[in-house]
């Protein structure tokens, strides 16, 4: 899914409960294909593959697709029935090849990037609400990027349970001339026209999904998400010009937890 869509697929930094013989390891592998823009801001779509796993141990290590994080503090709320969870974070992060799409011919390769920070959720009954703040420390964008997000988990029957997801985020001045700034050097050998991306608020999305127990290890899970660029993403050449600032994401995946 990029290096944006893939975290909508499922980054809940939660998230097990031991299995019926006790274990406190949570395994989960599986996989699926999407349907996505081949770059963050293009009008042009194509299918992607998406292996995933996810770890977990004892409610506090996990592995969570290209993530790894610490749930460092857990505890209940003031509510009393519900749950605060936080802790640091690191994650893998793919670039963007000037191949993907003509449209990026001479602005030249983002490298992938890894990004530490920390994250913060917060989970009463249906609704949960999180916050992740990461820093590039690999050379990939440099940037800062934090992401929130809030939404609602309903089951519908025993086996299938549906979700609304609303979420944004904001990225400093490194991270956004970095994927939707142009130089000079790049507006020279591209032809697009130079432009400054500030700091600001990237994007606003909408996610649905739709989750389906076919036995009590295999699930079959769908995403749908509509996201709009906003800001100086939306402005930039690429997107403006070469692209849409309306993005869409269509995915289904199945996996299969270890008991």
């Amino acid at each position: 899914m990029g290096s944006a869509s893939a975290h909508a697929a499922d980054e809940d930094y939660t998230t097990s409960t031991q299995d019926a013989k006790g274990s406190k390891w949570s395994v989960l592998v599986g996989g699926g294909g999407a349907y996505a823009p081949d770059y963050e801001g293009s009008d042009d779509y194509e299918f992607q593959p998406f292996p995933f796993v996810s770890i977990v141990y004892d409610d506090f290590i996990f592995i969570e697709g290209t993530s790894l994080g610490i749930n460092l503090l857990d505890f209940e709320g003031p509510l009393g029935d519900d749950n605060i969870k936080t802790g640091p974070i690191a994650r893998y992060g793919f670039g963007r090849d000037e191949d993907d799409n003509n449209a990026l011919d001479g602005l030249g390769d983002v490298d992938d990037s890894i990004e530490v920070g920390g994250f913060l959720k917060y989970q009463v009954g249906i609704w949960a609400a999180g916050l992740t703040v990461v820093q590039d420390v690999g050379g990939g964008h440099d940037g800062l990027l934090a992401e929130a997000s809030t939404g609602i988990s309903v089951p519908i029957t025993e086996e299938l349970r549906s979700s609304i997801e609303a979420s944004t985020s904001w990225a400093d001045s490194n991270y956004m001339d970095t994927y939707f700034g142009i130089s000079s050097a790049q507006s020279a050998k591209s032809g697009l026209d130079q432009f400054d991306a500030d700091a600001g608020f990237k994007d606003v999305a909408v996610t649905l999904g739709l989750d389906y127990m076919l036995t009590e290890s295999i699930d079959l899970s769908g995403r749908a998400q509509y996201k709009r660029l906003v800001g100086d993403a939306a402005a930039s050449p690429i997107v403006e010009d070469e692209g849409s600032a309306d993005q869409f994401f269509g995915g289904l995946f199945l996996t299969y937890r270890f008991r």
